[in-house]
């Protein structure tokens, strides 16, 4: 569809059929291009093309009523909602033509999916949010006023109620059984065309890091059409269960461009059923510092597959700390549940009930260990993008003990600036196999760096190559490496006798303190 000023668009089709053309005309509506024209008769010849076989035909008939059947069961379930706020300033004009396509000062337009036929509806946050009055559309054509029930900005989802009779609600699917080609409808509201339904597939599975400001991601992408307008709609099997809410698009233009991501319905279908019981929406709480482990991290650590999370900080009087969790352990699953990446993690904690006994599996020093975990309550203001210092406050990581004992030590430096703790510092040492250049921490690399003060020993990260490997493992100029391989590192000698050949082809664990917090790398040659 191509667009032009106020919004209308120019438009000239031809069609032929059976020899006779006719010239097809415009007529805008809402901002669109609507096509009408005169009806045609068109010859259809009863039988088949002679080079394709029957049951080929029959099959893709078959498939093709399939869809047919499973979007004629799913649609009665599927609204069309107009979230309408007030709220907004805008100048006479402005309101006036607004007035005159019957709209509010702010409009936004989504889609939702009944799942109780009491009425309550499933959509997305961001269609409701900030609205007066959420009006919302049945296929039928009924139109009725709805109420909020609860919201979920972390999931991007809301609940509505409406009080309307003869509702169809539709069936939630597992989303844990979902894989990568599966065939899927999206049924919705596309600018406003109320009962779209698309199709397309299951492009990928547990996507995140999407640019959108939603904590919980961990979604499904799919090249379905879903457009402005899609959003709260379900993603449907071939079952006609919901197996995901769209939610959002990956777009240069606007529109859809064959990626757009849903929220899988097994989450769904566990914050739905807390927000419409109208309590308040708490979540679990463990109080770690979580890195996915890659093929590197699970080679270095001895596990024979990537999965599960590294633990790279625990927070002090968490749940975590209080079970004995501790830095470089990887959890590998919560109760009976795998842990295959840092998203599911994130979702089987803030999913259990604060209170709750858990047991987590954990791979510590090449074995396996089970450590039982008093889930929490989420604190005032938690983010699931908290850095390691959120954990653990500077103030707050040593003991008095430890604070005498660096105050001796740092007399003892200051008395001797020349000097290293750790030995003689001498200079940046080149390691262009791995493409880094590290030095001994002296008193000059501690103000230079302002490394924080309880850092008197180790080495540090002056330089890396970023076409290297040290740069893959994600080493960067101002990291103090502390350990390696568990071993103490005091001076960039002790540090260069572990780099062996066997060692760097493993991979080397090591543990750094970068602007106050801990961090873990495996440094390894690819």
């Amino acid at each position: 569809m191509h667009s032009g000023r106020n919004r209308r668009s120019a438009l000239l089709a031809i069609l032929t059929v059976s020899a006779a053309t006719f010239v097809l005309e415009q007529v805008g509506i809402e901002g669109r291009s609507v096509i009408a024209s005169e009806p045609a008769v068109v010859q259809v010849n009863p039988d088949l093309p002679a080079d394709i076989p029957a049951e080929d035909i029959a099959f893709l008939e078959r498939v093709s009523q399939g869809f047919a059947a499973v979007a004629e069961s799913v649609k009665p379930s599927v609204v069309y909602i107009d979230a309408v706020s007030k709220r907004v300033e805008l100048d006479p004009q402005m309101e006036e033509i607004l007035r005159r396509y019957e709209f509010g000062p702010a409009r936004g337009t989504g889609s939702g999916a009944i799942f109780d036929e009491s009425g309550y509806i499933v959509t997305n946050n961001h269609v409701v949010a900030d609205a007066d009055v959420i009006r919302v559309t049945l296929m039928d054509g009924r139109r009725y006023n709805a109420e909020v029930v609860g919201t979920d900005s972390k999931t991007d989802l809301a609940v509505l109620r409406i009080n309307a009779d003869r509702l169809k609600a539709a069936r939630f699917g597992d989303s844990d059984k979902v894989r990568v080609g599966h065939l899927v409808l999206a049924i919705g509201s596309p600018f406003r065309l109320g009962q779209s339904v698309s199709h397309g597939i299951i492009s990928a599975i547990g996507r995140t890091d999407v640019n959108v400001d939603i904590e919980y991601q961990d979604w499904f992408q799919t090249d379905a059409a879903i457009n402005p307008g899609n959003s709260g709609g379900p993603l449907i099997n071939t079952r006609g269960e919901i197996i995901g809410i769209n939610t959002a698009i990956a777009t240069e233009s606007g529109a859809n461009q064959g990626v757009a991501f849903a929220i899988p319905s097994n989450i769904v279908r566990d914050i739905v059923g807390r927000l419409k019981s109208g309590n308040e929406l708490v979540r679990g709480y463990l109080g770690v510092g979580i890195k996915q482990v890659d093929p590197q991290i699970a080679s270095a650590f001895g596990l024979t597959s990537a999965e599960g999370v590294l633990v790279e900080g625990v927070g002090r009087d968490t749940p975590a700390d209080k079970a004995g969790l501790r830095p470089q352990d990887i959890i590998l699953a919560v109760g009976n549940r795998r842990v295959k990446t840092r998203e599911r993690l994130q979702h089987l904690i803030a999913r259990i009930e604060p209170g709750t006994n858990t047991d987590l599996t954990i791979w510590r020093q090449g074995h396996e260990l089970i450590l039982q975990t008093l889930i929490q309550a989420q604190p005032t203001g938690f983010t699931t993008t908290g850095s390691l210092q959120d954990l653990r406050p500077r103030s707050s990581r040593r003991s008095e003990r430890d604070a005498e004992s660096i105050g001796r030590m740092r007399e003892r430096r200051d008395a001797n600036p020349s000097q290293s703790l750790g030995g003689e510092a001498g200079p940046a040492r080149i390691f262009r196999g791995l493409g880094f250049e590290a030095s001994t921490v002296t008193p000059e690399l501690s103000k230079k760096y302002d490394l924080p003060d309880e850092i008197i020993n180790g080495v540090l990260i002056t330089r890396v190559y970023p076409t290297g490997d040290a740069y893959e493992s994600g080493l960067r100029p101002g990291q103090v490496i502390l350990t390696a391989n568990d071993k103490q590192i005091s001076n960039i000698a002790e540090f260069e006798s572990l780099l062996t050949a066997e060692a760097i082809r493993k991979g080397i664990r090591i543990r750094m303190v970068w602007r106050g917090a801990e961090q873990f790398a495996v440094l390894i040659s690819r």
